[in-house]
């Protein structure tokens, strides 16, 4: 006699669901087409969130060139992954990024001649260019490159623990990776050359009071909430938070009038691109309920499962 199964929930469909898209995920990474592995660099995803954790514990978090250049790489890689719609970056054992790894790495500047960090590996530049949401979950210290990485964020949450400091003058050289260009954009011009010139640590409580990171966390809390943030930011329309991220960005250089047509071309390619997530986020509002945000790619009869 055949029993009949009963039939499967939403919840676990769902879970399901994201257990293959992790599955899919592992299998790309490490694909040729993909980025791959790298020691020092672990890469995870689930329910739509990727995590980039630097495990350096031997430089406290410090980046190699090819750990920069890997980093970059798989931001890039990632932006034309559909289940990736948020990406978070931390650090391991307490530590944020203390910048670049300077043991065995030659920062001079012979005959002229750029230092190698600044020449080669732009991490920084694939970060800023994901039209998706990114956190930076700052554990502990980040200094120099480490800063750079956090400002390159969308979000910086902060643990009680964490310092950020600029650093770059300790060492003999300018302000590099991205610093002098995204600090006074988060904190102001004044107050950023003075973090440029004085490399004085910033304590987290500092940090928040001038608006260099969001908000911040008992230590034990951070990667919980951090992880409630992503999921609520993987959980939106993915499209309509792509476009949204690009015109706040791109409109900072922008007239208003130049925003204006930018705002409609973003409704318009939304409504083409994604029209049934629309159309979803109206049917779930009517009907009080939550909305189920598939995307541009998925199946339409997917919609309201």
């Amino acid at each position: 006699m055949t029993s009949a199964m009963p039939p499967e929930s939403a919840a676990s469909r769902a879970k399901h669901d994201d257990a293959s898209d992790t599955d899919e995920f592992a299998l790309q990474l490490s694909a040729r087409s993909g980025p791959g592995l790298m020691e020092g660099i672990d890469i995870r995803a689930a329910e739509g969130v990727m995590t980039i954790v630097i495990d350096r514990p031997e430089s406290r978090n410090g980046l190699t060139v090819e750990h920069m250049r890997y980093i970059g790489d798989v931001c890039t890689w990632a932006e034309d992954i559909d289940f990736v719609r948020c990406i978070v970056i931390t650090g391991s054992n307490g530590v944020f990024c203390s910048g670049a790894d300077l043991a065995g790495m030659d920062v001079s500047a012979p005959l002229g001649t750029p230092p190698v960090t600044v020449r080669s590996a732009d991490l920084y530049g694939p970060l800023l260019d994901l039209s998706k949401p990114t956190i930076a979950a700052v554990n502990g210290g980040a200094a120099g490159g480490g800063l750079g990485l956090a400002l390159s964020c969308d979000v910086r949450i902060a643990s009680e623990q964490a310092k950020f400091a600029t650093a770059f003058s300790r060492i003999g050289v300018p302000a590099n990776d991205a610093v002098p260009w995204l600090l006074p954009r988060t904190v102001g011009l004044s107050r950023a050359l003075e973090l440029i010139y004085d490399t004085r640590a910033v304590d987290a409580s500092e940090a928040a009071a001038i608006g260099l990171v969001s908000r911040v966390v008992p230590d034990d809390q951070l990667d919980a909430e951090v992880a409630e943030l992503a999921g609520r930011f993987a959980a939106a329309p993915p499209y309509a938070v792509r476009f949204s991220k690009r015109l706040v960005l791109d409109g900072q250089s922008r007239s208003y009038r130049d925003f204006v047509m930018m705002q409609d071309y973003a409704q318009l390619a939304n409504q083409t691109a994604a029209s049934h997530d629309v159309v979803e986020g109206v049917d779930a509002f009517l009907e009080k309920r939550s909305p189920r945000f598939v995307g541009p790619t998925a199946d339409r009869s997917e919609r309201g499962r």
